[in-house]
């Protein structure tokens, strides 16, 4: 019992040297926190700023656009009419006039040949007409062995036959381009892209009128169509270079002409249509594919000012931008210009090489005292 006690005092005193040894580092560290809190901490905020340039940054705008045929079109059939043949298909190339595809429509023959026949019986009218009629007109130089009636009469009835002839032709030449529909032919030279149906179809009205035969698109010559911002429609002159380069040929860059201008811009986009035009040699490019155009614009503007668009705050009283002076920040009322190209044109108080903050904030009350860096656009 005796040494039970011992080591139960012996450990007594050991808890409490430990909780004391304890307690004061735990006193150290929340004196050692204390000095620290009460130590002044000095943070320096910098603002980056730039100075106000006087021309657009950008020498080159860089637009998307879309590869088109100069020519595409869909061939129909004009008559009603079953497909007889198909002479090409997915992929050939053809000929303007070549024969793609024929038609039958045995009414149509038949309507020919009856035509045909109405023509040569017009014909045979007007040449027995036109026989009695030179007779009557010999006979009449002999006194008194034709009365005028008559000569009229057979004058008259020649005139009349003679039109029918006319007449007759007129029927027969109509029936016979009818005919001529049911050879379908390419309009232009080009390449076939697109057949929807097959030999046994009936096409015309009452068929499949809906659905185009054929599809055929020139190659040899596209069209290249792009948006131009309405900021840079001055720049843009017909028969100016172009170049642009697609994604399947990364390496690669193409050059082609301004040729049209729309001349009207788009309220909705405030953008002015331009064509492109590209002289495919070798079909390397194809219709439908994307572009990225390089499109040449002017570097200045006398009189304008560009700033980032993050320098410009508007608000429901002013629209401003921060002017760094002697170390304050002094709002700026401007009115905004062109914007394009992540930059804005502006109109104000300012002039090139004016420090402006990059970034503007309206949480800076006017003429704040701020610190700045310059740094470039």
């Amino acid at each position: 019992m005796h040494l039970y006690s011992v080591l139960r005092l012996g450990l007594h005193v050991a808890l409490i040297t430990g909780m004391g040894f304890l307690l004061s580092q735990c006193g150290n560290s929340s004196a050692e926190k204390s000095r620290m809190d009460e130590a002044p901490v000095e943070e320096e905020i910098r603002y980056e700023a730039i100075r106000v340039a006087a021309s657009r940054p950008a020498s080159e705008l860089n637009l998307p656009g879309e590869l088109e045929s100069y020519y595409e079109t869909d061939l129909y059939p004009r008559v009603s009419s079953y497909v007889k043949a198909l002479h090409v298909d997915i992929g050939d190339q053809v000929r303007k006039g070549q024969v793609l595809a024929e038609l039958e429509a045995p009414e149509l023959t038949a309507n020919l040949t009856e035509a045909y026949s109405k023509v040569k019986a017009a014909e045979a009218v007007y040449g027995a007409s036109k026989g009695i009629f030179l007779r009557v007109l010999r006979t009449s130089r002999t006194l008194g062995a034709i009365s005028p009636v008559d000569l009229e009469t057979a004058r008259t009835k020649a005139i009349s036959d003679s039109l029918g002839v006319v007449a007759a032709n007129a029927h027969y030449s109509s029936v016979q381009q009818l005919v001529s529909y049911l050879k379908i032919t390419a309009p232009f030279t080009g390449v076939i892209t697109d057949r929807r149906l097959s030999p046994g179809a009936f096409v015309g009205p009452g068929g499949q009128n809906g659905v185009p035969m054929l599809k055929i698109k020139q190659l040899d010559r596209l069209r290249l169509r792009i948006a131009v911002p309405e900021a840079y429609l001055g720049d843009i002159r017909r028969g100016n270079p172009v170049q642009f380069s697609v994604r399947s040929f990364p390496n690669q860059t193409f050059t082609g002409r301004i040729n049209r201008i729309a001349n009207s811009v788009r309220p909705e986009t405030r953008s002015e249509l331009v064509e492109i035009d590209f002289q495919n040699k070798g079909g390397k490019l194809k219709p439908g594919m994307f572009a990225s155009v390089r499109l040449p614009v002017s570097s200045s503007r006398e009189g304008s000012l560009y700033v980032p668009k993050s320098a410009v705050i508007s608000t429901l009283d002013q629209t401003f931008v921060q002017k760094v002076v002697a170390g304050k920040a002094v709002r700026v009322s401007v009115q905004k210009g062109d914007d394009s190209a992540g930059q804005m044109q502006i109109f104000g108080d300012l002039k090139a090489g004016d420090v402006i903050l990059k970034t503007a904030s309206e949480d800076l009350a006017d003429r704040a005292p701020v610190k700045t860096q310059l740094v470039s656009r």
